[in-house]
């Protein structure tokens, strides 16, 4: 138990930096070759800040888990949502933009209503409607090239609040030292999404407790950081447009990229229920209903006055601690409580031995059609020997053999058996 602790605090930590590296390396690399920061700030940092997420539940999908994973993205949305932006709201009040209300968050909520549809069509996602997910990520990203380009004054402005991405010439690190960040960055998500599976998994088991949850709370709490640590830094500076469409652009990544990579690489595992990614009752009846849910209702919040504001912020976390304190107490344990006698089913309730039936030596076939016969036309409580099972057929059927015909002749009445018995003699 204490070693699968110790091994996700280390997965978080080594997550938490990999990701911080990554993403400060693909910053400045696309300054370096000139790609507008409004690109940077709505793809490459939610992105960035997501692929925690993607390597875990990649990772989670080539073990043959779709619970962790789809517990990872699903998780991790409504903690964007509910946890992140409402944290980040507490901390400054953020300015909601006309182009993130009226485009991206739409985009954010129709992203998410697709993936339900996907999961409730066959409780499954197959590989090639991953494909399709990652068809749109790839249109999605291009547009939102083609979108920053064409608002060039909006992106000049946007570009200038984004003081964390943008340095000093003299103080930019050069390409390769970039280009390391990048591999460092990618290598450190490998390592630390394998401990921290491994260490959730462990736990999972220690409490009782199912995959799915444990993706649910544990690992997308943990895979959340990097999107956190963003968000509060950009709300303390005031750069609102960074704090919202991080948590916008990585709700979006995490549906068309993640699930899209997870239900397509799971083509490749070796069992045939592997190889598309289940989706449990739980999790299409409850779980991505309330990520579609959590998703539509953040969109009146920013339209009421182009922001969102402390009193809601704190709503939004309300909701997400409410989630959680109901997600643990509905759950179930893997490993049922004892049930009582009276409790278990009538076939595997523990049935009286029946003394005659253990004491009873062989008995011909002819003899055992009588018992066959009297039970079928009896019906008595299960703890009630039946009346043929007595002490003179068994007696009967432990004599001579013409004892047994005279039996089965009488349908019940010894009284010819003996007088067969005689003439035998």
């Amino acid at each position: 138990m204490v070693t699968s602790i110790i091994l996700c605090i280390i997965g978080f930590v080594i997550l938490s930096y990999a990701a911080d590296k990554l993403v400060e390396g693909a910053s400045n690399l696309a300054i370096n070759f000139g790609v507008s920061k409004t690109v940077i700030g709505l793809t490459i940092v939610a992105a960035g800040t997501s692929l925690p997420e993607l390597v875990v539940s990649v990772n989670a999908s080539i073990k043959g888990n779709p619970a962790l994973s789809l517990g990872n993205v699903v998780g991790s949305n409504i903690m964007n949502v509910a946890l992140i932006l409402g944290i980040a709201s507490l901390i400054k009040p953020i300015q909601c933009g006309r182009e993130m209300v009226r485009r991206e968050t739409p985009i954010m909520i129709g992203t998410a209503l697709l993936m339900w549809y996907m999961a409730n069509t066959d409780s499954y996602i197959t590989p090639t409607e991953g494909l399709i997910l990652i068809g749109m990520m790839i249109a999605y990203t291009g547009l939102s090239y083609y979108w920053s380009r064409k608002e060039s004054a909006i992106a000049a402005e946007i570009a200038e609040k984004c003081d964390e991405f943008a340095t000093d010439d003299e103080k930019m690190p050069t390409t390769g030292t970039n280009i390391f960040y990048l591999v460092i960055g990618l290598i450190g998500l490998v390592f630390g999404s394998e401990i921290l599976v491994k260490g959730a998994v462990e736990i999972a088991k220690t409490f009782g407790l199912s995959d799915e949850v444990i993706g649910l709370t544990l690992i997308a709490i943990g895979t959340s950081l990097p999107e956190l640590a963003t968000s509060i830094v950009a709300a303390r500076k005031g750069q609102s447009e960074i704090a919202l469409g991080n948590v916008v652009g990585s709700n979006i990544f995490n549906v068309l990229g993640i699930v899209g990579c997870a239900s397509t690489i799971s083509w490749f595992n070796a069992t045939p229920e592997t190889q598309v990614l289940m989706v449990s009752p739980n999790m299409l009846g409850i779980h991505i209903p309330l990520m579609v849910v959590v998703s539509m209702g953040v969109l009146p919040i920013m339209s009421t006055g182009m922001r969102i504001v402390r009193a809601e912020g704190a709503l939004l976390v309300a909701t997400y601690l409410a989630y959680n304190v109901i997600l643990f107490q509905t759950t179930s344990p893997a490993t049922p409580p004892d049930l009582k006698e009276h409790d278990m089913p009538a076939q595997i309730q523990p049935k009286d031995p029946d003394p005659a039936q253990n004491n009873q030596p062989a008995i011909t076939a002819t003899a055992s059609t009588v018992i066959d016969s009297a039970s079928q036309t009896q019906i008595l409580p299960a703890n009630e020997k039946p009346a043929a099972v007595n002490k003179p057929a068994i007696d009967t059927a432990t004599s001579i053999g013409s004892s047994s015909v005279g039996v089965n002749n009488a349908s019940g009445s010894t009284e010819p058996a003996s007088g067969t018995a005689t003439a035998g003699e």
